[in-house]
Formats: structure tokens, C-alpha cells, sequence
């Protein structure tokens, strides 16, 4: 049963990759976008893999790699399985767009470190096999998605400035506007009169 274990190599990928992303912060951080991106790579061959294991072995648990109970203990069936492929692929989606998205930031390698961290924490919640290890991927899952909610909170920006409010004349635009905004020219009310 030891091919029930295969699923972790994906978190194991992702969590090492957060690592050294995270102590390399920064902007264009050194090989952190591409090994980021290698990692989420590694994560959706082994979801991919241990779907085709499924197929091939069927469903199952993993030993349990812990001391008196309290651990970590994978499960292998169509629901994780399913699971396992589709957030190694949309995390490696989202790796890949913020890579070049975030290209220039200041805190680049700092977003890629958190971003493989939660996306390591998701996968290892997805193949929970005990109450423990879901109930302690669940509260990581909650707080690495916290860190990047509020990651762009933390970075010092101006202040935002405010349109002045028109509720003293009633309308947001006056009508001749809205006329000369929504009408067409070939539309517009003609002044001129016919004699």
C-alpha cells in the first residue's frame, strides 16, 4: 500500500519550492518563477499519476506517518483523485499567470512562496485520510488563503481618490448630456426649423 504515499510528493514539491521562494523575497527573484512553475508542474504529473494508479490498484489509504494516531494518512479514491487533478491544474494555471503577472513587483518571490504554500496545503487536504490531518490542512488552508487575500494590504499605496458627489443637483448628468452621450448625432432633436 505503500503507492498510496505518491500523492505526497506534490505538497512535498510545492513545500520545498515555498521555502526557498520565501527566503529569496523580492523583486525578480532568481529562479523562483521558473522553479515555482517547475513545482506546480511536478504536482499535476503526480495528481495525474496517482489517477492512473487509482485505475490500475483501486481505491485505498495510506499508512499512517505518525506517532499514536495523530498524523498524516492519505487517501487514494475518485473523489480525491478528481480533486488532486483539478487544483494541481488550476494551481498551475494561476502559477504560471502570476509569474508574469507579478513580473517587476517588489514582493514577487514573497506571493510565489505563499501561493505554493497554499496550493501545497489544498492538495494535502484533499488526500486527507484522517480527521487529524484534514482538520490541520483545513486550518493551514484557511490561513495561507488569509495571507494571500490580504497580500496586496500590506504593500503602502496612495490614497484613493474620491469623484465628487452630484446628489446637490439631483442627477449624476444632466439630460442634454445624456442626450448628446447615448444618442447618436443623426438622432439628436434637430433646432432648426422648417419654413
Amino acid at each position: 500500500m505503500l503507492y498510496n504515499l505518491i500523492p505526497l510528493i506534490a505538497p512535498a514539491a510545492l513545500l520545498s519550492v515555498a521555502v526557498f521562494a520565501l527566503k529569496r523575497q523580492g523583486m525578480r527573484p532568481d529562479l523562483v518563477p521558473k522553479l515555482t512553475e517547475a513545482a506546480a508542474l511536478i504536482a499535476l504529473a503526480t495528481a495525474i499519476a496517482s489517477a492512473v494508479l487509482l485505475l490500475v490498484q483501486g481505491a485505498g489509504s495510506g499508512p499512517l506517518l505518525g506517532i499514536a494516531g495523530v498524523g498524516i494518512a492519505t487517501r487514494l479514491d475518485v473523489v480525491s483523485a478528481t480533486m488532486l487533478v483539478l487544483v494541481a491544474f488550476v494551481g498551475w494555471v494561476v502559477v504560471r499567470y502570476s509569474a508574469s503577472y507579478l513580473d517587476g513587483d517588489a514582493r514577487q518571490g514573497a506571493f510565489l512562496g505563499w501561493m505554493a504554500t497554499t496550493l501545497a496545503v489544498v492538495l494535502l487536504l484533499v488526500q486527507a485520510g484522517n480527521l487529524v490531518h484534514l482538520v490541520a490542512a483545513w486550518i493551514a488552508t484557511s490561513l495561507c488563503l488569509h495571507r494571500l487575500i490580504l497580500f496586496t494590504a500590506t504593500v503602502s499605496k496612495p490614497p484613493v481618490r474620491r469623484a465628487k458627489s452630484s446628489s446637490s443637483r439631483g442627477l449624476a448628468m444632466p439630460l442634454s448630456s445624456w442626450r448628446r452621450f447615448c444618442l447618436p448625432s443623426a438622432m439628436e432633436p434637430s433646432t432648426s426649423r422648417r419654413s
